[in-house]
């Protein structure tokens, strides 16, 4: 019983530091992609002093869960390209699911009819195929940990159809302190 209460308790207290300011901002440095057959970001580029995300992504087939996506996380606090591995995965699982499970830290980034026409809104399963924008887009940190390690923070996402790979999405940002 009293371990049920610690997990309760731990629960509430982790969900409690999301609600606390953030002191850090985060900004795009880089994309790259592999897979263009799949998933075309090919065109999407970072613009202005705040890096702003334009272009447009392709989706060449319906997202379904077909397809199945992995996701780790790295900290280059220096700058010198020496990535360790943090403690932010997602286990590979299918597609469907990781974006009902992991679209939450994009949904402050991501605004259909805003800055992409991209259907994150409804999060249909499946993904339709088809030409989507990003427009303006800018890193929003909410729902993002209160406390972040500073410096390159890369994610690469793996993308998988019928367990077979097929492509990677790795994205670079970098985390500040808010001036």
């Amino acid at each position: 019983m009293k371990e049920v209460l610690f997990l309760i308790l731990l629960v509430l207290v982790s969900k409690a530091y999301t609600f606390l300011p953030k002191t850090y901002d985060a900004r795009f440095i880089s994309l790259y992609s592999t897979g263009p057959e799949i998933v075309d970001f090919s065109t999407i580029r970072f613009l202005g002093r705040d890096h702003r995300a334009n272009g447009t992504l392709e989706i060449m087939e319906d997202m379904d869960d077909t397809f199945s996506v992995s996701a780790e996380s790295f900290i280059d606090s220096s700058g010198g390209g020496d990535y360790k591995t943090l403690p932010f995965s997602i286990p590979l699982q299918p597609f469907c699911k990781s974006m009902n499970s992991y679209w939450s830290y994009f949904d402050a980034t991501l605004k259909y009819g805003e800055n992409t026409d991209l259907p994150v809104d409804t999060r249909p399963c499946p993904m339709p195929k088809g030409v989507y924008y990003v427009k303006d887009v800018l890193i929003k940190t909410d729902g993002w940990p209160t406390i972040m390690p500073r410096g390159f923070l890369k994610g690469v996402a793996n993308l998988f159809k019928n367990g077979e790979y097929v492509g990677h999405l790795e994205v670079v940002c970098h985390i500040t302190d808010l001036a």
